[in-house]
């Protein structure tokens, strides 16, 4: 058990280090998004994405982003107390008709790749790969680290053959026609 608490505690400092336990409390209060806003509200508004410190949201009407726009201040202090830190400061409302799957749920109509499905990785690839997590001591931590890092290259390869693209202003993928995501063309 105290293996396990060191490991732990190793994880932790690690992911201190390279600035990913802010990333993980900031999915965590996305996740419960639900619970944050209320299931009628997430019904009618999901999250986008997070853009410094601004916070996109999809909703289904411009009469839903007035509404929500009355609720912003609670809304952030809710996120804000999940994350257990000032990490949102802004929200901003899109109007869209189809909103994006809940977060953690994938789409009716979309099919997760399998792992065969994934295309290689490169010898180019797999040295950008092991050199990431060259300076990392406990061998099984950094096999897992490695492991991670190349399937996100390897889902990130995916997403290309599949057509999407990766916005050169955000670096988010978008699977629009347009060279750049549709915040990033709006200007918002």
């Amino acid at each position: 058990m105290r293996e396990l608490t060191q490991a732990g505690d190793a994880l932790q400092r690690l992911l201190q280090q390279l600035g990913l336990d802010r990333q993980f409390r900031t999915y965590d209060a996305l996740a419960h998004w639900s619970d944050i806003v209320g299931k009628q509200v997430a019904q009618v508004a999901r999250p986008l994405r997070l853009d410094a410190d601004t916070l996109w949201v999809a909703v289904k009407s411009h009469a839903w982003a007035q509404e929500l726009s009355f609720q912003k201040h609670t809304i952030l202090q809710r996120l804000n107390a999940r994350a257990g830190e000032e990490r949102f400061n802004e929200i901003r409302f899109v109007v869209r008709a189809n909103l994006p799957p809940a977060l953690g749920q994938a789409s009716a109509t979309a099919q997760p790749p399998t792992l065969a499905s994934l295309p290689n990785l490169t010898d180019a690839e797999m040295r950008q790969v092991e050199a990431m997590a060259s300076g990392i001591t406990d061998p099984d931590l950094r096999d897992a680290l490695m492991r991670a890092q190349a399937a996100t290259l390897r889902y990130q390869k995916f997403l290309a053959q599949q057509g999407w693209r990766r916005c050169p202003v955000c670096e988010c993928y978008h699977s629009d026609d347009s060279a750049v995501c549709f915040l990033c063309e709006r200007g918002v």
